[in-house]
């Protein structure tokens, strides 16, 4: 099931499996003729003020922190394989011991050592990787270039490792300014961010020079600007008014689910199972348009019989807005109506570690793959401020069934999808999509 340390793959591993896959053999790679290179853009409908992979309830974090760091070891099929580790982990006293390849560098020239890494589990532990880490144990520099565990199970540990969400940064890492040793690195602009090929990347620089992310006001504004030939994906969807010529649909899978939290105001329906019970009774056509995934089994319908009030929202996000609307809309009942009420990202985020509230709209990453993953990464964003849980032996694999032990409820999946240039590639990955490399051929080739 694991695999060995001399499976790394680097991205031109990817690339030549590509080029055999259409055809294209290895001497027209050598003569340029490979679709190395390129620039693309989109918008979407969420922030991207700051980009963290420690947090657990941000969709643009989720849909694209791997653009920008590494974990010690990534999944690769059914193996895990390492990434920023030398080689699996080495049985060394009382734990294991795992080492770092030597000259890792940021984006930004940073070097990385096991300072960082012991930083950035510590950070992982405290926020959005608290249940998943639970069974870690004791970790600690071991030299400049490794870290010891006390965990002692060696499969186990790579598995953990592999998480997103143990993503390392440097010790001065902020997340307005992320710098990481991924395949790319950010560059501010006055009307978004550019993902720019990172040279340093510790696994291989991205296969295109430039991805220029801009922020989108509504759903549309995606849409249109890609059907207007302004944008080289469009998010959810081929286009406003009619599907562009010669686009391609593309679904690269779940980055994590959108969830209906109860709060403290919600009385006695602040209990497990019951915003499920509730969700599972609307007509999955209604929310078709929002892209949450394959329509779900419906229930009984009930409504909402609680206290009329709020579904409170971050308000940097038109996507996490349109879709707190939609279920206010459905949910609501003469005299127990609901309405979506967008809050600034802080005021959002200090209401939900307390609970202070009716219902709240909200996300959660996948963690990693399997039942006990999705259990984690579900029970971390239903109590925001609970102590550390080691997830339980799990398996039933539905969200939706996992989520009636819970006091929130599974809306739908945060899905990767939408449409591309006939030109542009997008692999997927176990987390969504592999920016790093997707590829940009030529018209014609």
């Amino acid at each position: 099931m694991f695999g060995d340390a001399r499976a790394r793959l680097s991205r031109r591993g990817v690339l030549a499996a590509a080029l055999a896959t259409w055809g294209l053999s290895r001497s027209a790679f050598a003569k340029g003729r490979s679709p190395l290179g390129g620039r693309i853009a989109l918008r979407i409908p969420f922030a991207i003020r700051s980009l963290d992979p420690h947090r657990i309830d941000d969709p643009f974090s989720a849909i694209f922190s791997d653009c920008v760091f590494d974990a010690l070891y990534a999944r690769e099929g059914a193996a895990f394989v390492p990434a920023l580790a030398e080689g699996e982990p080495t049985a060394e006293g009382d734990g294991l011991v795992v080492s770092l390849r030597r000259g890792l560098q940021t984006g930004t020239g940073r070097p990385i050592d096991a300072r960082d890494v012991v930083h950035s589990l510590s950070r992982a532990k405290r926020t959005g990787a608290r249940h998943w880490l639970a069974e870690l144990g004791a970790f600690e520099r071991y030299g400049n270039d490794a870290v010891r565990f006390a965990l002692k199970d060696p499969p186990r540990l790579m598995e953990l490792l592999a998480s997103p969400l143990t993503s390392v940064v440097p010790v001065a890492f902020e997340a307005e300014h992320p710098d990481g040793t991924g395949p790319f690195f950010v560059v501010p602009r006055a009307d978004g961010l550019s993902f720019v090929r990172n040279p340093k990347a510790a696994r291989g620089p991205a296969f295109l020079d430039e991805i220029v992310l801009r922020g989108a006001p509504d759903l549309a504004a995606s849409l249109r600007a890609f059907e207007a030939g302004a944008d080289d994906v469009g998010w959810l969807g081929a286009g406003l008014h009619a599907p562009r010529p010669h686009s391609k649909l593309f679904d690269a899978g779940a980055a994590g689910w959108i969830v209906l939290a109860t709060g403290t105001l919600a009385g006695t329906f602040d209990a497990p199972g019951v915003t499920q019970r509730l969700l599972d009774g609307l007509p999955p056509q209604k929310l078709t348009f929002l892209g949450l995934g394959a329509p779900w089994r419906r229930e009984k319908e009930e409504g909402w019989s609680g206290p009329t009030g709020e579904v409170i929202v971050p308000d940097d996000s038109a996507y996490l807005i349109e879709v707190a609307r939609t279920v206010a809309a459905l949910l609501s009942r003469p005299s127990h109506e609901l309405s979506a009420v967008p809050l600034p990202a802080r005021e959002f985020a200090l209401r939900r570690h307390r609970r202070d509230h009716l219902l709240a709209l909200d996300t959660a990453r996948v963690v990693a793959r399997g039942p006990q993953a999705t259990w984690t990464s579900l029970a971390t964003v239903a109590e925001p401020s609970s102590g550390v849980v080691r997830p339980p032996r799990v398996t039933e694999p539905s969200a939706r069934i996992l989520a009636r032990t819970m006091r929130l409820g599974v809306v739908g999946e945060l899905r990767v999808q939408g449409a591309r240039i006939a030109e542009l590639t997008l692999p997927a990955s176990e987390n969504g999509w592999d920016l790093g490399a997707a590829t940009r051929g030529r018209k014609g080739l």
